[in-house]
């Protein structure tokens, strides 16, 4: 029952709403995801079933790439498709649409978005405010101030620009809104603007032929654990030691494994302990 799966997440559904269907599928309560991906977004959901969802802590939180499409000819209090629109005028469109050039999108992108900047978090997000989401708290007119927070913009290129549509990719660290981006572009820019089209197509290594659609969904289709935990140490232990490990008590041993790391603990196909070495014993950490 342990498993990891990827799925493909379409538009106009949750995270939530993904767990919901497996449980009906795999028929178990036991599902969870990694990270939530707003509804208007697409693909890369990680889903852990039975007890590898006590690994999500362990999961790498560093980079993940997105595609996104964001129109400067109207704009709505969410900066996406979720809200009321509202067009600019048709003398604004007219100006823009001379004014911003390909060369000049460029040469922004270049200048004011590559590496660490200061970001301010989308108040129409799922993150939590006095033990509410913010979204929810902007939807009901509630004052909300988020915090600001440094993000990380690895990589960020224009793919197209046709205007009213700027189409890019970033490769950003965890933590990213890229709505929070498309704002800052906006307010260089001086238009109105909104996300249409947003999806994550890579998580770390993990890239879209790895992904499943929930319409076909094969519960064997599921994620290789080493691949997934490619940064970890993996080690097979004797079972009399698993059996003391189990009991929770550290075993004294010459071992040549890493000091003072993670390591995960086979036993056939499943890891069923995380443990540490610390010179001399190892010591139990976690059960899976």
């Amino acid at each position: 029952m342990n498993k990891f799966y990827l799925i493909d997440k379409p538009i106009w559904i949750s995270s939530f709403d993904i767990i919901r269907n497996l449980r009906k599928k795999l028929n178990i309560k036991k599902i969870w995801h990694t990270w939530t991906l707003d509804p208007l977004a697409t693909w890369g959901v990680i889903l852990a079933v039975w007890n590898y969802t006590k690994l999500i802590p362990y999961l790498e939180k560093d980079r993940k790439t997105y595609e996104f499409t964001v129109n400067i000819d109207w704009i709505t209090d969410s900066f996406d498709l979720a809200e009321k629109i509202e067009y600019l005028d048709k003398k604004s469109q007219k100006k823009y649409k001379k004014e911003i050039t390909k060369e000049k999108l460029e040469e922004i992108l270049k200048n004011k978005f590559t590496w660490e900047i200061t970001q301010i978090p989308p108040k129409y997000s799922a993150l939590k405010i006095n033990w509410q989401r913010a979204y929810k708290l902007a939807r009901e007119w509630k004052e909300i101030v988020m915090k600001s927070r440094n993000i990380t913009i690895f990589r960020i290129e224009l793919l197209d620009y046709n205007y009213p549509k700027i189409t890019l990719s970033a490769e950003v660290s965890a933590g990213t809104y890229i709505r929070s981006i498309a704002m800052e572009l906006w307010e260089i820019l001086g238009t109105g603007w909104y996300i249409t089209e947003l999806r994550r197509t890579k998580i770390w290594e993990l890239d879209i032929n790895l992904s499943q659609k929930l319409d076909y969904f094969d519960e064997n289709n599921i994620l290789d654990i080493k691949k997934l935990f490619k940064n970890k140490n993996f080690i097979n232990l004797e079972n009399n030691i698993l059996e003391k490990i189990n009991n929770w008590m550290s075993v004294f041993w010459d071992f040549n494994f890493p000091k003072f790391e993670d390591l995960f603990v086979f036993k056939g196909k499943d890891i069923k302990n995380i443990v540490e070495f610390d010179w001399s014993k190892i010591i139990p950490k976690k059960k899976i």
